[in-house]
């Protein structure tokens, strides 16, 4: 009997332990749910208006230098750091919490999806190797061995181009992009086990030198944490620790890090705004991989926008 006693014991603590695990998850996504949603919704008019629209002028390198349009640029990049700082808070807040009870939810995997859609690029490596397959005429490759390939090809690709200081492989002398060409292809020959004639590569460096001059600019998930850090400030007058820079003090970082460049600031917000810049949404083509990636963002965020209403509807009062 007193074994009996001590098991239902634990097994009623245990239980109410989940109940308040529960209850504490619950109050946090009450807390968040609302301004996430805003800001979501926020971003996703102006992805509409960018994808769907096509009304994204204002994301030219030539855009003409007027008021307006400079506020559309940076409502844009506002708009997506504001998002990445609330999903920030949400982390921050639910870190003490069972990881299984605060990722189960349907608007932690929605968040999860659209962190993915900002960082993940394999994509676009495969897209480059079957470009390369294409040029050197190579028939088929294990699919087993295409992403740990294609992984190898790119990272050739960017330490090539950090060692000879250039940005993209078009800056490259044409000896350098005969000699990109050539490692590239000895990866495919040594791990894929195909052949493709040295004088071939030679004849198409130039082309290979476009297929790598890919257009992509991926927000990893630490620079998505480090953005969204920027993006907080302490709540004092509220039930949540944390809220969200307002766009005036973003603009304000925004115009006195582009006379600072070195300014911590800058330097997240820059590589958040390379995502947008002289983005053309009325073009297609492999070119430039941000078009997915916008596309992408956008469902994202419509999916997200429907969740958290979902769970907003669902949450009972006081």
């Amino acid at each position: 009997m007193a074994i009996y006693l001590a098991r239902k014991k634990r097994a009623d603590e245990l239980a109410d332990r989940k109940e308040e695990a529960g209850k504490v998850h619950q109050d946090l996504v009450r807390l968040y749910s609302d301004p996430l949603k805003d800001a979501v919704t926020s971003l996703k008019y102006r992805l509409q208006e960018i994808v769907e629209k096509k009304q994204g002028r204002y994301l030219l390198a030539d855009a003409p230098n007027i008021p307006f349009l400079e506020y559309k640029r940076i409502s844009t990049v506002y708009r997506i750091a504001a998002v990445l700082g609330w999903i920030r808070a949400i982390r921050r807040e639910r870190s003490y919490l069972d990881p299984q009870q605060a990722s189960a939810s349907v608007e932690m995997q929605a968040i999860g999806e659209f962190e993915a859609a900002l960082a993940d690029g394999t994509h676009v490596e495969l897209q480059r190797m079957d470009e390369l397959s294409a040029l050197w005429r190579i028939n088929s490759i294990d699919p087993q061995l295409k992403n740990h390939v294609a992984s190898l090809i790119d990272g050739e690709r960017a330490a090539h181009l950090a060692t000879k200081g250039a940005l993209t492989p078009r800056d490259l002398s044409d000896a350098d992009q005969l000699d990109l060409a050539e490692r590239c292809a000895e990866i495919l020959r040594r791990q894929a086990g195909v052949e493709i004639p040295s004088d071939l590569v030679a004849a198409t460096a130039k082309q290979t030198a476009i297929t790598f001059g890919i257009k992509e600019a991926y927000i990893y998930r630490d620079w998505q944490a480090a953005i969204g850090d920027l993006m907080l400030q302490d709540d004092k007058n509220g039930a949540r620790h944390f809220s969200v820079l307002g766009f005036g003090t973003f603009e304000d970082i925004i115009l006195k890090g582009r006379k600072n460049k070195q300014s911590s600031a800058a330097r997240w917000f820059d590589r958040l705004e390379r995502l947008i810049h002289d983005l053309d949404m009325t073009q297609e083509g492999m070119f430039d991989a941000r078009r997915d990636q916008l596309r992408k963002l956008y469902q994202c965020c419509i999916k997200l926008e429907a969740g958290l209403a979902a769970r907003i509807v669902a949450q009972p009062n006081g």
